[in-house]
């Protein structure tokens, strides 16, 4: 007959072979995302993993790496809540683009953190589901706002919001009243990540509300130049100097995500 003592003696063995187990896996996955972002982002998962800040601002020019970096956060984080209470959900302004960028985006992360057979993906609608908790990353289109009050996840919360080509959107007062309805009902902070390539014009909304003080927020720029050369290879960059040198203006734009123009026309939502 085992005694009282001793079962709470088991008991409290197999509570810390679970903690040790949790803590495994949780320095395996650190170990994973550190070896997989570009360096330059580094000093930025740190901030990320100390919950610093509440907003990240993420501009750059093409290959800078920035959808790459904020998937493999997203993964990484509901990796690491063993509860299974983070979530994340995704937004593009037009549901039709999601499934060959976001949906690709977020599947390329988990290819590379190797952990596919954890994740099971769903098409219609489009979801991630992670196994071994149940948290769940969704996928939405703003085409139709007013859809997003019913949209929650089967447990939990939203701890990530992505808004991926986040000048794409209308406008500053469209995405507040999106973030709000996806965390309306929640004591819990997410954390939001807004990625795109600045418009050309510095009027642009976009480019200005990212300029705004916040101290909740951070604004990390990146260009191709912050990402090693060799995961960019050679064509990429070639194309890149080939434009440098015929149309100066054009390569500040679109390479390195500077905001070249000075239109007012798009102040309000414009692409520039």
């Amino acid at each position: 007959m085992i005694s009282r003592g001793s079962l709470e003696q088991r008991i409290a063995a197999l509570e810390q072979a679970e903690r040790q187990r949790q803590d495994s896996i949780a320095a395996t996955n650190s170990a994973a995302i550190t070896e997989a972002i570009a360096p330059c982002y580094l000093p930025l998962h740190e901030d990320i993993q100390a919950g610093q800040h509440r907003f990240y601002n993420l501009p750059g020019g093409r290959g800078s790496c920035k959808s790459s970096f904020v998937s493999l956060e997203i993964v990484d984080g509901i990796q690491s809540d063993p509860t299974g209470q983070s979530n994340a959900i995704v937004f593009r302004r037009v549901a039709g683009t999601m499934r060959d960028s976001v949906f690709s985006q977020i599947s390329w992360a988990i290819d590379l953190l190797g952990v596919s057979h954890l994740w099971k993906p769903t098409v219609s609608p489009m979801a991630y589901e992670y196994l071994p908790t149940g948290a769940q990353i969704l996928f939405r289109g703003l085409d139709d706002a007013s859809k997003l009050k019913s949209i929650k996840p089967r447990h939990g919360f939203f701890r990530f919001v992505w808004f991926e080509e986040f000048a794409e959107l209308p406008g500053p007062q469209f995405a507040r009243n999106v973030l709000q309805s996806v965390i309306r009902g929640h004591n819990a902070k997410p954390m939001v990540f807004r990625s795109f390539n600045p418009p050309i014009s510095k009027a642009n909304w976009a480019n200005q509300f990212i300029a705004e003080p916040d101290a909740q927020g951070i604004t990390f720029h990146t260009t191709y130049k912050d990402i090693p050369a060799e995961w960019l290879g050679e064509a990429f960059i070639a194309e890149a100097e080939r434009l440098e040198a015929v149309n100066e203006q054009a390569y500040r734009h679109e390479y390195l995500g500077e905001a070249t123009g000075t239109g007012a026309a798009d102040r309000h939502g414009g692409s520039g």
